[in-house]
């Protein structure tokens, strides 16, 4: 059956095979990869976590230190030999169903989920006994869902769009192949430097609650900032995972008929307390009645991604101006009198994880992920967006969607 094919169709074939297995190799390379350190750091945490108990606990056994204890996502207990409850941690509602010997577990109880469990032996006085150290696996587990569906939804897109391109182009296929490829290595290690640098708070935020014990102040601490940065996380998989919806053309909208000054107004109220910390006011010009048909919820992200930058890279005391105009198309305007962005690097600005390193400071400005997803939510709208700016004077955003209804997707 195979002889009866052309030549072309055999190497498209065969091209098919080798290509779908060096993705399929690399996607489960990369998950593995990244599933293993993301386990192995919820491990040492938890490892490094219950080193100040321990040492708290042989200090002083007769104190019941453990049973005081109520920390955000973080689970004691102080086991006896024989697996005896001797102390629980306050936000344990009972105790956890554990089994075996010293090591880690993975187990799943009623109200907080699946938790991993680091149980620790040591000795206080003349007693031997274990600490239990448990945390949520939710957000290891979220980020490993969201890594998969991401992987399951560019998989066979990339094969398709690969196979499509060998077809017309045989020449030159190999070619555009390494560019391809060079494009998701590099998008690969933009995501995991992104998905890293939070990783690295929280480990330097554990790191420095053990080299000493701390008062429950400075534990409460550490734990918002702890909090902040998996917030952060779960952000930057969930703005990944809705870039590979969008890249797929899967970005499910559900139209309905709105008001824009309404969702612009709505916007400009969810961002206030932000612009009221800084002292920016935000000036409105908004045109009534703009009825249209679109996703209230995108939309609504969309314009907070705008007022949120403007407010983030504008000085304290300065303005945002947001106009809404319509006649034969919608116009949205933003303009701040914020840090600017240099001419050349306008047309990066979209770029996933684009940065500009700013004149006379070592840190960055980054694009992150967030005009990214604007940009996929206006084309979602069958629309556009256009930026002016200039270094130390300002930026100005117009999005321009168009008064008919978006397509269903």
């Amino acid at each position: 059956m195979i002889r009866g094919l052309s030549i072309r169709l055999r190497m498209m074939l065969l091209f098919g095979a080798v290509a779908g297995t060096l993705l399929a190799l690399t996607f489960t390379g990369f998950y593995f990869a990244f599933e293993k350190v993301m386990r192995s750091q919820l491990d040492r945490t938890l490892t490094e976590t219950a080193a100040p108990i321990i040492a708290d606990l042989s200090a002083d056994p007769d104190e019941k230190d453990v049973d005081q204890l109520d920390l955000v996502d973080q689970y004691f207990e102080v086991l006896s030999t024989s697996g005896q409850v001797l102390q629980r941690s306050k936000n344990l509602s009972s105790d956890l169903p554990l089994a075996g010997e010293a090591g880690f577990q993975t187990v799943k109880t009623r109200n907080a989920g699946k938790i991993r469990a680091a149980i620790v032996p040591f000795t206080a006085g003349d007693q031997s006994l274990f600490l239990v150290v448990g945390a949520p696996t939710q957000d290891v587990e979220s980020a490993l869902q969201t890594l998969r569906h991401f992987a399951f939804v560019l998989f066979p897109t990339s094969l398709l769009l690969t196979a499509a391109i060998f077809g017309f182009y045989a020449g030159n296929l190999f070619g555009r192949i390494d560019s391809v490829v060079g494009q998701l290595r590099q998008f690969v290690s933009d995501a995991s430097h992104e998905l890293r640098t939070p990783l690295s708070v929280l480990r330097g935020e554990t790191e420095l609650l053990l080299t000493r014990p701390r008062s429950t102040a400075e534990y409460e601490s550490a734990a918002r900032i702890m909090d902040s940065e998996l917030k952060k996380l779960s952000r930057i998989v969930d703005g990944l995972f809705t870039l590979s919806m969008a890249d797929a053309g899967q970005l499910r909208l559900a139209p309905e008929p709105l008001y824009l000054e309404e969702v612009l107004e709505e916007s400009c109220g969810l961002a206030a307390p932000l612009a009221n910390h800084k002292q920016i006011h935000i000036e409105r010009e908004l045109q009534r009645d703009v009825l249209f048909r679109g996703d209230c919820a995108f939309l609504r992200q969309l314009f907070l991604i705008f007022i949120d930058n403007a407010i983030k890279y504008s000085p304290s005391g300065t303005r945002l101006h947001i106009t809404l105009t319509a006649d034969n198309e919608v116009r949205i305007r933003f303009q701040d009198q914020g840090i600017g962005i240099a001419k050349e690097h306008v047309p990066r600005i979209f770029e996933r994880f684009f940065r500009v390193a700013q004149t006379g400071s070592i840190e960055t400005q980054s694009g992150g992920l967030g005009l990214s997803i604007a940009q996929a939510i206006v084309q979602a709208h069958n629309g556009s967006i256009e930026c002016e700016s200039e270094p130390g004077v300002g930026s100005v955003f117009i999005i321009r969607l168009p008064l008919t209804s978006p397509a269903t997707t």
